[in-house]
């Protein structure tokens, strides 16, 4: 691609992207964002950096009433932007990447997104609505920093918004110039979303009040265990007697309860009658108890669900199993981290003893030093990591047990001791006690 802005960077990440497509290890001399964006076009999604995009269209979704209101505003907002600037073209995708509208500014060559194409970055690779989608964020890709070589005469920014309850992205709203420097920033994008989040976290806040008073009201008429979970599977409420069972929302069984409200809630729209069954352990080898999920419906299906014990012997209705944890799949071989100067390493699992939660932040304790890790937040390293060995032993620590060489019982609790040299430490929490114990065999 002709450098037609002059600027040496472009010609930096064209070699970049030449020498990773060709086997590099690790992309150098991108942005952090961008680099894992490649390494999962490359490695997870097989993508071939050569070949023409394919964005196939399709037209098979089903959208809540809030979503569309976010649609018809990021629409405004899209219409606005190519209104002003000359040579763009403004598009609104959905959570998917399907293109839902677009509007070309003259000048662009009237080269608008196909409505319905999907440009998620699992098929197109990495590009401005598709990789803000992947890891929701806003995100500005230039030039050569698209995967698909067919992409490199283009630049856009993308923004996406996400819902705050499922965590999931809703909708992206991406601008693109061919050949042009971009005229908004994505300082700009976050800025004109923020009425479409706002639709998005009101209707959260109608969601959760319509949940409490359910769950305030059947708590009056019950003395059984109740846990109230919200669309995304998290615990909410529990009353004293679901406590007293040790069904707290990190407890195994809440997390075996929120792991069945994805199926609950396929089986429930549409039917508020709808009751299902899911039986889950209680804490220290307590007898199985089973949980009638009721849905609480709202102005667009369920809002969340209510669960009420009962007897095992008393189920009924629709059993549910509940799905074993997401990090039961197939163990990864390395993780990322990011080292001085912004550069990406890609470490064996093994060579990491433990990590160690700062905020969003995690640090990784290595054989390499202590590096941060690419991904922001414990929770999901604990998920990604798990299969590899890895055990979450307090809220804010997570151990490669297969380092683990001393354990010591204190009057402040357990630790964990690792194979390096030296005093390190870590801190098991009592709740995480039993499942040390099984993971070392003691």
């Amino acid at each position: 691609m002709p450098d037609r802005d002059g600027s040496a960077a472009f010609t930096r990440t064209r070699d970049a992207w030449e020498r990773f497509a060709a086997g590099d290890e690790v992309p150098a001399d991108v942005p952090l964002s961008i680099a894992l964006s490649w390494l999962r076009c490359r490695d997870l999604h097989r993508l071939d950096p050569l070949a023409p995009v394919h964005a196939p269209a399709r037209d098979d979704a089903v959208y809540r009433r809030e979503h569309a209101s976010v649609f018809t505003m990021l629409g405004a907002v899209a219409a606005g932007i190519a209104g002003r600037h000359d040579g763009c073209v403004a598009a609104v995708t959905d959570g998917d990447g399907r293109v839902l509208a677009s509007w070309a500014a003259r000048g662009s060559g009237g080269s608008a997104a196909a409505p319905g194409s999907v440009w998620a970055e699992a098929r197109a690779g990495t590009n401005g609505a598709g990789t803000a989608l992947a890891h929701p964020r806003a995100v500005c890709v230039r030039g050569p920093e698209h995967w698909s070589s067919a992409l490199h005469d283009r630049s856009c920014v993308s923004t996406a918004v996400c819902d705050p309850v499922l965590g999931t992205a809703v909708a992206a709203l991406t601008v693109s110039t061919r050949g042009r420097c971009l005229p908004v920033r994505p300082d700009d994008l976050l800025l004109a979303t923020g009425p479409a989040l706002r639709v998005l976290c009101d209707a959260a806040a109608r969601s959760s009040a319509v949940l409490a008073g359910a769950f305030v009201d059947l708590d009056r008429r019950e003395r059984r265990p109740l846990i109230a979970l919200d669309g995304g599977g998290r615990v909410v409420a529990a009353n004293a007697a679901a406590c007293q069972r040790g069904l707290l929302p990190r407890s195994d069984g809440g997390r075996a309860l929120g792991r069945a409200v994805a199926p609950a809630l396929v089986r429930a729209c549409g039917d508020d009658t709808w009751s299902g069954t899911v039986v889950v352990g209680a804490a220290g080898g307590a007898e199985p108890l089973a949980f009638r999920l009721r849905p609480v419906p709202g102005d667009a299906g369920p809002v969340g669900f209510l669960a009420v014990a009962d007897r095992t012997g008393s189920v009924t209705d629709d059993v549910l199993p509940a799905p074993p944890p997401a990090a039961g799949g197939v163990a990864p071989d390395r993780v990322a981290a990011v080292g001085r100067g912004g550069r990406l390493h890609l470490l064996a699992c093994d060579d990491v003893r433990h990590a160690r939660a700062d905020g969003h932040d995690v640090w990784l304790v290595t054989d390499l030093g202590v590096l941060r890790a690419a991904h922001r937040g414990i929770d999901r390293l604990a998920r990604e990591l798990a299969p590899a060995g890895f055990l979450r032993v307090h809220r804010g620590h997570l151990v490669n047990t297969a380092r683990v060489r001393t354990v010591h019982r204190g009057p402040d609790g357990m630790t964990v001791g690792t194979d390096r040299a030296g005093a390190e430490r870590i801190p098991v929490s009592r709740r995480a006690v039993p499942a040390v114990r099984a993971a070392l065999g003691l």
